[in-house]
């Protein structure tokens, strides 16, 4: 009887912790601010691996020196990012340790500094350039896909500019809303 009941509770508590994970990515995607972030390229052999697409976001590298900063960051470090709407894409504005407060027509998005290096990307001159730069993760990186179609996402042709819709909630945690082709939805995030 007892051993019964012990796993009772841990069955219990297991299904209420996992939904309350689904809950919390719901409640973001349903109330957060929708933004448009774009995406940038990366090594085209680990994009695609199994059904999801690996993104990264011009976002995801940032120059130190081209933006207001705390400093030092330490990898693994929680970080903030201050954003501002831009057209079409939103753009960071500062770097942070801790949330900073966000005026209108502003969000703040939160990540993990993954790395930190001498190079990024610049998309003006699409090509890599010698800076101090922090490497970061927002937990927006993958995307599950339909079963095949993945390489439509990952292999675009030159006419089509992937971009991704992201809603960001007032703790600036994040969750992909959509996968933009040319700013038209191509996926749309469902709870079901």
């Amino acid at each position: 009887m007892r051993t019964t009941l012990r796993l009772a509770i841990l069955i219990t508590l297991q299904t209420l912790v996992l939904g309350a994970m689904i809950a919390m990515k719901q409640w973001t995607l349903s109330t957060g601010t929708p933004i448009v972030l774009e995406t940038q390229p990366i090594d085209p052999r680990s994009l695609f691996q199994g059904d999801y697409v690996r993104l990264n976001y011009t976002i995801s590298t940032l120059g130190v020196a081209d933006l207001p900063a705390d400093r030092p960051f330490k990898k693994h470090g929680r970080i903030y990012v201050l954003l501002r709407r831009g057209d079409p894409y939103w753009e960071p504005i500062s770097i942070h340790h801790e949330r900073p407060a966000s005026p209108p027509d502003h969000v703040v998005l939160k990540g993990t500094v993954v790395g930190m290096g001498n190079r990024r990307w610049n998309p003006d001159l699409r090509s890599w350039e010698a800076t101090e730069h922090l490497m970061v993760r927002y937990g927006i990186e993958n995307y599950f896909v339909p079963e095949g179609e993945g390489r439509d996402v990952e292999r675009p042709t030159p006419h089509e500019k992937i971009s991704i819709r992201v809603a960001v909630d007032r703790f600036g945690n994040a969750g992909i809303k959509a996968v933009l082709v040319n700013g038209r939805p191509r996926y749309t995030e469902t709870l079901f």
